[in-house]
C-alpha cells in the first residue's frame, strides 16, 4: 500500500525512478501504471489532500460516445479498467452505469445522429443506440416533445472521483509526498534529474507534469513552453427532491451542450458555456446567477425542471467551479518534452476522470519505449513543446 503523508527532513533527498508532479485523478493514475510497470514511484502533492483541484470540481462522468476513432479506444478501455476496479484494487468506486443520452431538438437531429452513430459504430462502438424522438420519449418519459432523435449508450456513467483517486494512490504502493510543491528542476547537463521543494530534493530518472491547470508554470520552469489554456467551467448539486428521476441516465442536450445526472437523490447540472481563458487558480469562483442559467437550460430538453426551479432555495444548492486545462486540437498531452528527462500527461481539457486509466497506461507505455500507435496523431509536436531561449 502506498504511504500518503506530509514528509519531513528524514524523507529527503529522496530519490526514486519516477517523479510525478500532481496529485489529482492523473498522477494518482499515473502511479498506478507505473508501479504495475515495476518503477520506484513517488508523488509530490502542494495541497494537504490528493484530487482536491480540478478532480474535486469534476462531475466525475464517463463515456465512450466520441467521434474519434482514438478517444472511443481510450474510453472504452477506462471504462472497462472501472468496472472492475474493485477487483484490481479492493476499493469500491460507487460505479453507476446509468448511461449517457444525448438528446437534440433538430429538425435534422434524426439524420445528423444516425450519421453519427454509423461513423461510431464503424470505430468499434457497436453498443451505442439511436433513437428517435417517439422512442426516447418512451424510454425517458421526462423527455420534452421537442425531441427529434437521441443516442444512448449503457454502459456510460458516473463514479465516486475521490474514491478513484485513492484507489489509485493506495494500490500503487507509491510514496505520496503532500505539502510538498515543486519549487524549481533539478537540470545538470541538460537534463531534469529531479526536483526542488521547499521541503527538500528529490532525486529522480524521469519527472513527469501532471499538475492540470499548473502544467504550465511548470513545464516554463524547465524552460519548455505549453499551448495551453485554461477555461473556468461550472457545475451545481441540487439537494434531494422527489420529482428528479434517480433512474435517469446523464441527459445532455447535444444542441447547447446543457446537462445533468442523478447525484443520489438529487442532481448535478452543468454547461459548458463559453469563457475567455485565464491565469491556473487555486480557488475558481463561481458566478451568482449560474444555477438559474444552467438550470433554465437543462429545462430545454427535460422540462420538469420547471416544476422545480420556482420553489428553489438558496441552501438548496451547492455551486463549484474548476478549470480545464486544453491544448490547441482537445486532446491530452502524452509524452515527452523538448527537455530530456521531463515528461508530460496532462490537458485531458475536462476528461481527466474519465480517461485516467487509459491514458495513465498509455504514458508508461510510452516512457518505458513500447511501441504503441499514437492515439492522438495532431498532438505529436505539441507533446514535445517548444524551447525557449534561455
Amino acid at each position: 500500500m502506498s504511504q500518503i503523508f506530509i514528509p519531513d527532513a528524514r524523507d529527503f533527498p529522496a530519490i526514486t525512478d519516477l517523479l510525478i508532479v500532481g496529485g489529482g485523478v492523473i498522477g494518482a493514475a499515473t502511479a498506478f501504471y507505473a508501479a504495475r510497470a515495476g518503477l520506484q514511484t513517488l508523488v509530490v502533492e502542494k495541497r494537504a489532500a490528493l484530487g482536491e483541484l480540478t478532480t474535486s470540481a469534476s462531475l466525475a462522468a464517463f463515456r465512450a460516445q466520441f467521434a474519434e476513432p482514438e478517444n472511443i479506444a481510450l474510453m472504452k478501455e477506462s471504462i472497462e479498467v472501472f468496472e472492475n476496479f474493485c477487483a484490481l484494487t479492493g476499493v469500491d468506486i460507487g460505479i453507476r452505469q446509468q448511461g449517457y443520452l444525448f438528446v437534440t431538438t433538430a429538425p435534422d437531429g434524426w439524420e445528423k445522429s444516425r450519421a453519427r452513430v454509423e461513423q461510431q459504430k464503424s470505430f468499434g462502438l457497436e453498443d451505442i443506440e439511436l433513437l428517435t424522438g417517439d422512442e426516447a420519449r418512451a424510454r425517458f418519459s421526462f423527455l420534452a416533445s421537442a425531441v427529434t432523435a437521441a443516442t444512448f449508450r449503457q454502459r456510460d456513467g458516473w463514479l465516486a472521483a475521490h474514491e478513484l483517486t485513492y484507489g489509485y494512490a493506495r494500490a500503487s504502493g507509491a510514496r505520496v509526498f503532500l505539502e510538498t510543491p515543486v519549487t524549481a528542476w533539478r537540470i545538470e547537463a541538460g537534463r531534469v534529474t529531479g526536483a526542488v521543494t521547499p521541503r527538500g530534493e528529490i532525486r529522480a530518472a524521469h519527472s513527469v507534469i501532471a499538475a492540470g491547470p499548473f502544467s504550465g508554470i511548470l513545464a516554463h520552469r524547465a524552460g519548455v513552453v505549453l499551448p495551453l489554456a485554461n477555461v473556468r467551467r461550472q457545475q451545481v448539486t441540487l439537494r434531494a427532491h422527489p420529482r428528479i428521476p434517480r433512474d435517469a441516465p446523464m441527459v445532455v442536450d447535444a444542441d447547447t451542450g446543457a446537462h445533468w445526472r442523478p447525484e443520489g437523490a438529487g442532481a448535478v447540472l452543468a454547461w459548458s458555456r463559453p469563457e475567455p481563458p485565464g491565469e491556473p487558480l487555486e480557488y475558481v469562483p463561481t458566478d451568482w446567477d449560474f444555477p438559474a442559467r444552467v438550470l433554465d437550460g437543462v429545462a430545454r430538453v427535460a422540462p420538469f425542471w420547471n416544476e422545480i426551479t420556482p420553489r428553489l432555495a438558496r441552501a438548496d444548492l451547492a455551486r463549484v467551479a474548476g478549470q480545464y486545462t486544453e491544448a490547441p486540437d482537445a486532446n491530452p498531452l502524452i509524452g515527452a518534452t523538448a527537455v530530456e528527462g521531463l515528461w508530460l500527461n496532462t490537458a485531458y481539457g475536462g476528461h481527466g476522470v474519465m480517461m485516467s486509466a487509459a491514458g495513465a497506461r498509455l504514458f508508461v507505455d510510452v516512457l518505458l519505449g513500447k511501441r504503441v500507435e499514437n492515439p492522438f496523431p495532431v498532438n505529436r509536436d505539441f507533446a514535445h513543446g517548444e524551447r525557449m531561449v534561455l
